[in-house]
């Protein structure tokens, strides 16, 4: 099954199957997949579209993309403080 998701949310998709290999080990790879896409949509990380062909797909939410650049500002200033 071919999963078109964009880059960033492809990012944390992987990470979070990584988590949950071992702990789900009796499901298939594209099971364990969508069911995290699903958990994603429904605490508003991620969004479901239909692309430009018509195809669904996934990216991630503009609350996660802003989460995540506030999370790299606190980063860099923490690094800009300690050097």
């Amino acid at each position: 099954m071919i999963f078109r998701i964009d880059t960033i949310l492809r990012f944390w998709v992987y990470c979070s199957y990584q988590n949950h290999q071992h702990k789900k080990a009796s499901h298939t790879r594209a099971e364990m997949i969508v069911e995290i896409l699903r958990d994603y949509e429904r605490t508003g990380d991620a969004m479901r579209y239909l692309n430009a062909k018509g195809q669904i797909a996934w990216k991630a939410s503009p609350w996660l993309i802003s989460h995540l650049a506030d999370a790299e500002r606190e980063v860099r200033q923490d690094m800009e403080e300690s050097s």
